[in-house]
């Protein structure tokens, strides 16, 4: 109990002074501190060597966080995406699968740009699923609009066979690295990297991360949109979300 008192007055002290900017959009702390020094994909420019993961970016940024714990903290997980999953793939049927961005994302653990994905300002209802396996993994009542450019959810969704857990894989770090730091989330299924989910839902007021505490930010491209309302024909509608938003018509693809 102490401890989670020290690392929540540690967070107040941190976000004191950018609460009050945080909601205005054009100075979005928050959301520009994961806006820059940000891995590229294979769909932007830039060099190659240059790619940082988000939350390695944030080891770099979070000055604060970084008087208070040592680097190997935030490093990424190093358990296999193959190994214990009930979906395997050869890392060359992957890239036969997916697509360049999907596999950058699912399979090497990659970081879109901000607001680079279509599903970030996709707000109809239904299920956001796995890009590599199917797996429903955010239910469209827990997506909200973080300002962060990823989209991003409250919760995840439950296992039909296991209401107890998720679809969704939270990295096993020390509570200290979340409240901090986050945790890397993956698809429960197949292992693919989908993101982070950081402990700052507070800073959402009306938004069901508020109630929950929770932000998973979710890279667009490792996940698919199938709406809840379809087509009479029987086609299946869905929505990549390695797709680039749509100035006019959202793209859709039947299948």
């Amino acid at each position: 109990m102490a401890s989670s008192k020290i690392i929540s007055f540690f967070l107040f002290i941190f976000f004191f002074g950018s609460v009050n900017s945080f909601f205005t959009p054009a100075a979005s702390s928050w959301g520009r501190l994961q806006s820059t020094s940000l891995a590229v994909s294979p769909q932007d420019d830039g060099n190659a060597k240059n790619v940082m993961l988000r939350r390695e970016m944030m080891q770099k940024s979070l000055t604060f966080g970084a008087l208070l714990t040592a680097s190997p903290a935030y490093a990424r997980s190093a358990k296999s995406r193959t190994t214990g999953y009930d979906v395997q793939h050869t890392e060359a049927e992957w890239a036969q699968m997916l697509s360049p961005q999907q596999s950058f994302i699912l399979r090497q653990g990659g970081t879109e740009s901000p607001y680079s994905s279509i599903l970030e300002g996709e707000d109809r209802a239904g299920l956001f699923v796995c890009a590599g396996c199917g797996t429903p993994l955010f239910n469209s009542k827990q997506k909200f609009h973080s300002g962060t450019g990823w989209p991003s959810f409250a919760a995840p969704t439950m296992s039909k066979s296991n209401p107890d857990v998720s679809n969704v894989e939270m990295e096993d770090v020390s509570t200290f690295q979340y409240q901090l730091a986050g945790a890397e989330v993956r698809c429960r299924t197949c292992g693919g990297h989908l993101g982070d989910v950081f402990a700052d839902g507070f800073l959402f007021p009306g938004t069901p991360a508020f109630a929950t505490g929770k932000r998973y930010c979710i890279d667009g491209g490792a996940l698919i949109f199938v709406p809840n309302n379809q087509s009479a024909d029987g086609e299946l509608e869905f929505v990549r979300g390695d797709l680039p938003p749509a100035k006019s018509a959202r793209p859709v693809f039947q299948g």
